[in-house]
This record gives structure tokens, C-alpha cells and sequence, in this order.
């Protein structure tokens, strides 16, 4: 008599064992929260997109334009513009929070770059989500 059920049930568990165990899944990139901190300049991010995309970096520039904004459920957030020596540029945005800055600031900041970022119907491209950012 054949058993249906049996098989596939073995052949699940057989596919769950190959997926663990294969090679690609030890080579995808952590996106641990202690990941390291990339330093780099604005000219390598915005030169090379794909390879900061979903990391931390670290970088210095100058602000050039700064907005306060509300997010859809009220929340304040910060959102920047960062240009080193080269006019190479970034948008940079930081939430929960208002920053007391100021065109012409130089600041230092970390945070996780994304090559393009969604929100609703927009695109915005080399984007860098802050967790800290200091005034030097």
C-alpha cells in the first residue's frame, strides 16, 4: 500500500535538513544588531551604492538643508541633507526627534546606509537612517 503523507512528510523534513545545512545560507551578510561600523567618506557611499547598501557607516559633512517633519502617527522625525568638500551628497533622516541643527554644520553620524529606501510613493536614494549624529 502506498503511504502519501508518510513520504512527504519525510521529504519535508529531508528539504528543512539541505536548507540549514547548505553553503549559501553561511554566506549571506549578517544584519546583527553588533554588525561593525563602516567608516567611509560621502564620495565612497554615493561613488559605490551597492556595496554600503544595508550596512553601518560612519561618515563627516556639512549640513546643507534641514527639515522637521511629522511621520503618519504624529511622530517627530529629522531629516537632512549631508555634502562633503566634493559637493558628493546624502539625505540622512533620524526619528523620534527634532535636532537643534543647523545649515553649514559639521557633524559626524552613524547609521545604516540604504542604496534606495521606499516610503509610500517615493524613492529616495542613498539614504542613510542615523542612530547618532554629533556636531564636530
Amino acid at each position: 500500500m502506498f503511504q502519501f503523507p508518510k513520504i512527504c512528510s519525510v521529504a519535508l523534513m529531508i528539504t528543512v535538513i539541505l536548507l540549514f545545512l547548505s553553503p549559501a545560507r553561511a554566506e549571506q551578510p549578517s544584519t546583527a544588531i553588533d554588525s561593525p561600523v563602516i567608516e567611509v567618506s560621502i564620495k565612497d557611499v554615493v561613488s559605490n551604492p551597492g556595496e554600503y547598501n544595508g550596512k553601518k557607516v560612519s561618515l563627516e559633512g556639512k549640513v546643507t538643508k534641514v527639515d522637521y517633519r511629522n511621520s503618519s502617527k504624529g511622530e517627530p522625525f529629522t531629516v537632512f541633507r549631508l555634502k562633503d568638500s566634493e559637493n558628493n551628497e546624502v539625505g540622512v533622516y533620524v526619528e523620534d526627534e527634532r535636532l537643534p541643527l543647523s545649515k553649514g554644520d559639521r557633524v559626524k553620524i552613524m547609521g545604516k546606509f540604504w542604496k534606495e529606501k521606499s516610503y509610500f510613493l517615493y524613492k529616495i536614494k542613498n539614504v542613510i537612517k542615523a542612530r547618532t549624529v554629533d556636531v564636530i
